[in-house]
């Protein structure tokens, strides 16, 4: 099993995507609301990404609530993570919301949502009301919550973007966002830090952000980050994800297969390159063959037991109380 997370066309495999499914670089697939239709249309897809290699590939999505949730005609509506700070009942909705995001996807073949974001602040443009709140206390209450509901239901949890997003106005999705704090890892970073010493952290995602007060490098691509502060002094022991490595936050790392090198050496263990086929290629054969035999951890659950479960009275009503929120 490959480092690298690819995505597909459309609703159905072609016979491109096949090909490129078979190579022993590739790891998984992230699907997009492209490639969703109908609850039956994402089971097919799901199982036939499964079939296609003698060891299932991992599936992703990003399904985190609010504007980033690709799947949602038949699925739930799940708030912003702004939300839960404002209800009375906020820390049990939040366990709620990421026990029913999490059921609803297994039970469709998908194996994990990147979520929970662990960003501070509203104000820069990438993130707005997908973090949980303002301050570390109230974002690291609320993403632990959900992270609870995630894991209770079987699926790997994702915290992003490492050491805080949240920091910068800029988008990294459109530039590298530059963050001048010399103080991060004594603010944003700490809920991190929290939600892996109570290891509720399977996977993290660092952000394609420099922090110029400590590295010259996007966090994506600096080993200070990833392997002298996250592995080193967190004690961090399990999967990084870089970030997608076709976002223009990335374009200081150089050309598509210099991105996955650079990724690589700084300590990722898996990588994404969405939305550029051709540059998906590039790293695709590029790159000198890998292992990543990590991802396969994170396709422990029972997708019978999910569809079980959404056929529940709990179910219902938490589906029911989400509702109101919309």
């Amino acid at each position: 099993m490959g480092p690298i997370i690819i995505d597909i066309e459309g609703q159905h495999l072609t016979e491109d995507d096949k090909a490129l499914l078979s190579h022993p670089n590739v790891g998984g697939v992230i699907l997009f609301a492209r490639n969703y239709t109908t609850s039956t249309q994402l089971s097919a897809l799901t199982a036939s990404i499964n079939a296609s290699r003698e060891t299932p590939l991992v599936i992703f999505v990003d399904q985190e609530g609010g504007r980033v949730q690709r799947f949602r005609e038949g699925f739930t509506k799940i708030p912003p993570a702004s939300v839960y700070q404002y209800q009375e009942d906020g820390d049990q909705l939040a366990y709620d919301a990421g026990w029913l995001m999490a059921t609803e996807l297994i039970a469709h073949g998908v194996d994990t949502s990147f979520a929970p974001v662990l960003d501070i602040g509203e104000q820069c443009a990438a993130i707005g009301n997908r973090a949980f709140g303002k301050d570390i206390e109230t974002v690291t209450r609320y993403a632990k919550q959900f992270s609870l509901g995630m894991k209770a239901a079987g699926m790997a949890t994702t915290g992003k973007h490492f050491p805080g997003h949240g920091g910068v106005l800029a988008d990294s999705h459109l530039e590298t966002p530059h963050d001048p704090r010399n103080d991060i890892q004594e603010t944003d970073m700490q809920v991190f830090q929290t939600l892996i010493e109570e290891e509720l952290l399977d996977c993290i995602m660092p952000a394609h952000v420099v922090y110029d007060a400590y590295d010259d490098r996007p966090a994506s691509g600096s080993d200070y980050w990833l392997k002298k502060v996250l592995r080193n002094t967190l004690k961090y022991p399990g999967i990084v994800f870089s970030d997608d490595l076709n976002m223009k936050g990335a374009d200081v790392m150089g050309s598509y297969a210099e991105r996955a090198v650079k990724a690589l050496e700084a300590g990722c263990d898996a990588l994404l390159l969405c939305n550029n086929r051709q540059g998906l290629l590039e790293m695709v054969e590029a790159l000198p063959q890998q292992d990543c035999s990590q991802l396969g951890t994170l396709k422990t659950h029972n997708q019978d037991d999910a569809i079980a479960q959404m056929q529940s009275d709990r179910y219902t009503a938490i589906k029911r109380r989400l509702a109101t929120l919309s």
